[in-house]
């Protein structure tokens, strides 16, 4: 693979001495690692991308990096398609419950796709170390990660608990919070149901209903209680159709609308009455009657009038805050549904139960449920309610809440110490630090346990005969002893309960008594949460200097690297990063995501490709490479959501063959210079040192940029310096310097855009390393035996440089100079547009002061100053100062003239251009020929010294050469001699 598509690394790791390599401060950049399934996609790109600039540019200020690419291996869409393979291979029905097959599979698919990972992030310039990545399913990292493990339980922060989590029917596991997403248009079925309670009505013991309304009716079956708030007031109403009910005072408004009539208001009643009575199932007090249990009416401070009915169906088994309350008031957690979110015994009571069992209950169980509650006169209406509701951020598929038994760890023990730590770290942008903040806040407990077979195991075993878990440091510290000599499938492979697995302590104490080993494995949110630990040979790594990831790993990566990472460390308040740097999510032109069923998928490919762009006169697209890809990213204010479009990619091009084009023109500049540099501050040309001075400033500000990690302002200021201070004047002054001069006069120029050049490429270094791997392999030899490769250069180096040519009486006159400029620009243009001149050489410009006292007699002195050098600043043919004691050289032509005013310190100066008084040079094209000779002959007395000169010097080049020739034509430089 050609430089063109692929950096060459190795090239690039700074001086080779090891010892003053060595020597050098060191920057981290921690890699949150990407899922080691599938191609590479867009947003990929943007974060790999980021990181490689940030950690070139920290390499350009000579520092050692410490890049080290990792990937996240287990998790349940390798297992699924590793089920799949497995399910391909043979007629068994059970091959899914087969944890060796799957883990080999799995195994093998991430080796593949992290193989072709690599191959897409080398091919984009990514600077790394390739050769020793960290993975999470290599036997080390999982080793660390169970070392890490065992701390937490010898400090009492894992637990095994039955209690609500969130649970996908679809992956058939439990997920935390990291793994949820949430859809704002998930439509549900609700419904307004009452419950009977005994009440006195007209002096007699009757029943009331207390109306619930719920967006879950499928929890209904295991209702243990009712919540209400006793700070509120409630009314006992009646409507014709269904009697007598009670809500919330603050729910009376839209009553009428869930009761479908017009209602009655017989009475008040306190929160604080209701909350000391009980109420029954109307099912079971349908069926059986005598032996229908009463459930408790309990105050909860999260019951609001605003919503609902002012009344909360608490279901302990489906519910957070449900289970909490009930927690409380010892009431036990009840969960009839099963793994694969589908009913089961028992639900109702005896013999009534039939009409739910194993139906899903975001399906027809939800249905069944309805019409069972409707069979009792319990429901009153049923309607189709839209919300936020959360998914599975994998399989894209909906959730329920389900209490199972998992393992969880007590992350709240650690909160306030994580919390502080955060003070002491730098976010980009500075919002971060709130959102991090709030996740870590709101979570007291982690599920991290999950029902898979890819990933590693939770080191606990269960008594075979009671079930109980054992889970003690000891056991834990056993178990890794026995990975560290078998291998970690030995624990899926071997006999479920090999003796060999037990502590001999726990065996000796219980010799009867046999173990096996459990089968969840953790969540892959703490495997990667642990990845600090490939940090140092050790494990117990000092911060990063760096995370870099998108803004969703606030609640993901961010937060359990920080957990686990605070965990480990005894007494610390330090996190695991020092910067933390987020960035948004890649967008359409029409502010969507990527989506293959929008169809506005934009794949890297693409771009690198150039396809996405119009085809070019042969028909064919033109290949943008790579730093297409980069520039892309470095353009983008990532801090925000990034888009990308044909309009965005078409400017791309444009900006990436400007800095091509740029490049050639400094190379060829450069082609025959042989040295020595002509340098000299104090013999220099005005024009050069401005040009230096603009080079300077630039340069000092594409640092700051950088430095602060805001690559689109770094890139908005090359492209402005490019544009308009280096093609709009240096390149435009020294044109005909460069063309037409000799001698020392060109070597200064050929000097100065040395320096040009290879500031240039530092700037551009760790945004388009590829292009500037393509300059080098095209610099003279002159550049490539005298000076370091320009990803090598220390950005100091270059800055002390530049310094030497500070010279502050020019940076003083540069803001009258270039209002100078721009004034003579506007003109020329305004006699363009009148078709009265071509090039800028086809013209005389005369800067008038108006007022030459005070004011006006220093910016007349500013001009004065550089009055040799004004006509090679401005690229005319000549410059003429009209003012108090100074008067134009040139006569006027008289045939036409255009002006444009322009203001220095409050003094009014005026720019005009006008017809040339004499002729156009045949070798220069300025118009400083005497006019009185023939237009073929006509020559300025600088070229006709070099023609005398080179005549001398090299006679073979005007030996049968036609004049005509030899003098050109307009608008062909190359026919200049």
């Amino acid at each position: 693979m050609s430089r063109a598509t692929e950096v060459n690394v190795s090239s690039q790791a700074a001086p080779n001495d090891q010892q003053t390599r060595n020597e050098k401060p060191e920057f981290v950049l921690h890699d949150g690692p990407p899922f080691a399934n599938g191609p590479l996609h867009i947003g990929h790109a943007l974060n790999k991308i980021l990181k490689d600039i940030t950690c070139r540019f920290q390499l350009a200020l000579g520092k050692r990096i410490k890049f080290v690419p990792g990937w996240d291996c287990h998790g349940l869409p390798i297992e699924l398609k590793a089920v799949e393979q497995a399910q391909e291979r043979t007629t068994s029905r059970h091959v899914s419950a087969d944890p060796i097959q799957i883990r080999e599979a799995a195994e093998s698919l991430a080796t593949g796709a992290i193989a072709e990972q690599k191959a897409s992030f080398r091919q984009w310039g990514i600077m790394a170390d390739w050769g020793n990545p960290w993975k999470t399913m290599d036997a080390d990292f999982e080793i660390r990660q169970l070392e890490v493990f065992s701390t937490m339980v010898k400090k009492g922060l894992i637990n095994r608990r039955f209690k609500p989590v969130h649970w996908s029917p679809s992956s058939r596991t439990a997920l935390a919070e990291a793994e949820v997403e949430y859809r704002e248009d998930h439509k549900s079925t609700a419904a307004y149901v009452k419950y009977p309670m005994e009440f006195r009505i007209d002096d007699q013991v009757s029943t009331i209903g207390l109306l619930i309304w719920t967006t879950t009716p499928w929890t209904l079956p295991a209702n243990k209680a009712i919540a209400v708030n006793t700070n509120l007031e409630y009314w006992h109403i009646k409507s014709r159709k269904h009697g007598h009910v009670v809500i919330a005072k603050g729910a009376l408004p839209g009553a009428k609308e869930y009761l479908g009539e017009d209602y009655e208001v017989i009475q008040m009643i306190h929160g604080r009455y209701l909350a000391k009575r009980e109420y029954f199932d109307p099912i079971e007090l349908k069926h059986i009657r005598k032996k229908a249990k009463p459930r408790p009416i309990l105050h909860a401070d999260f019951v609001s009038p605003s919503t609902g009915t002012g009344l909360v169906h608490i279901a302990p088994g489906h519910g957070m805050d449900d289970y909490d309350l009930c927690l409380k008031h010892g009431i036990a957690a009840f969960t009839p549904v099963d793994d694969a979110g589908c009913f089961s015994n028992p639900v109702l009571p005896r013999g009534r139960h039939d009409s739910l069992n194993g139906k899903p209950v975001l399906g027809q169980g939800t249905e069944a449920v309805l019409e069972v509650f409707d069979l009792v006169g319990a429901l009153v209406k049923r309607h189709v309610f839209v919300h936020k509701y959360p998914y599975d951020w994998r399989t894209k598929q909906p959730l329920i809440i389900r209490a199972t038994e998992q393992w969880f760890a007590d992350v709240g023990q650690i909160q306030a110490e994580a919390l502080e730590s955060l003070n002491a770290v730098k976010f980009v942008p500075e919002t971060g630090k709130d959102r991090l903040m709030s996740f870590v806040t709101n979570r007291k407990e982690w599920c991290i346990s999950r029902q898979r077979a890819w990933g590693v195991p939770i080191p606990a075993l269960y008594h075979t005969l009671s079930g109980k878990a054992i889970l003690t440091a000891e056991s834990v510290d056993h178990i890794i002893t026995q990975i560290k000599s078998r291998g970690i499938a030995a624990w899926w492979s071997d006999e479920d309960t090999d003796p060999e697995w037990v502590a001999p302590s726990i065996r000796a104490q219980n010799p009867n008594s046999v173990y096996r080993r459990g089968k969840d494995t953790m969540d892959v949110w703490f495997d990667s949460g642990t990845s600090w630990t490939q940090m140092t040979k050790d494990g117990n790594s000092a911060p990063a200097d760096v995370y870099l990831e998108g803004t969703d790993q606030h609640r993901g990566w961010f937060q359990s690297s920080l957990l686990t990472y605070i965990a480990q460390h005894d007494h610390q308040t330090q996190a695991p990063f020092k910067k933390l740097i987020t960035h948004g999510f890649v967008l359409d032109s029409a502010g969507r995501k990527m989506s293959k069923s929008i169809g506005n998928v934009i794949s890297p490919d693409e771009i690198i490709g150039g396809t996405l762009l119009p085809v070019g006169k042969d028909r064919k697209h033109e290949a943008m490479g790579a730093d297409a890809l980069r520039l892309w990213v470095a353009m983008s204010d990532y801090t925000s959501d990034v888009r990308v479009s044909l309009a965005v990619l078409q400017n791309v091009h444009i900006q990436l063959k400007k800095y091509r084009n740029t490049f050639k023109f400094t190379l060829g500049v450069l082609r025959d210079f042989e040295g020595p540099m002509m340098m000299q501050p104090e013999t220099l040309q005005s024009a050069h040192r401005m040009a230096l001075l603009q080079l300077g400033h630039t340069f000092r500000l594409v640092h700051t940029y950088h430095s602060e990690g805001n690559y689109s302002k770094a890139l908005s200021e090359i492209n402005r310096y490019v544009v308009k201070d280096l093609s709009g004047f240096y390149i435009e002054s020294v044109r005909d310097v460069l063309y037409l001069d000799q001698g020392e006069v060109r070597r200064q120029a050929q000097s100065t855009m040395l320096i040009i050049h290879q500031c240039l490429q530092t700037m551009l270094g760790p945004i388009t390393p590829l292009l500037i791997e393509e300059v080098w392999d095209h610099s003279p030899a002159y550049v490539t035996v005298n000076y370091p490769h320009p990803l090598q250069i220390v950005w100091a180096d270059h800055q002390k440089g530049l310094d030497l040519f500070h010279d502050a009486r020019v940076a003083l006159d540069m803001p009258t100079l270039s209002k100078a400029l721009a004034a003579v620009h506007a003109a020329q243009e305004s006699a363009r547009s009148k078709d009265l001149m071509g090039s800028g050489v086809s013209c005389y410009v005369r800067l008038q002061v108006q007022a030459c006292d005070g004011e006006g007699s220093d910016v007349l002195s500013c001009f004065d100053r550089y009055r040799s050098e004004l006509a090679m600043m401005f690229a005319v043919s000549a410059v003429e100062l009209d003012g108090k004691g100074v008067s134009p050289a040139h006569g006027w032509a008289g045939e036409w003239m255009a002006s444009e005013e322009f203001d220095v310190k409050g003094v009014k100066v005026i720019a005009h251009v006008h017809k040339p008084s004499k002729a156009k040079c045949i070798r220069c094209w300025r118009f400083l020929a005497p006019p009185d000779v023939p237009k073929d002959a006509a020559l300025c007395d600088r070229c006709d010294t070099v023609i005398e000169q080179l005549t001398l010097k090299s006679p073979e080049l005007f030996e049968s050469v036609p004049q005509a020739a030899a003098a050109g034509e307009e608008g062909q430089e190359g026919g200049r001699v």
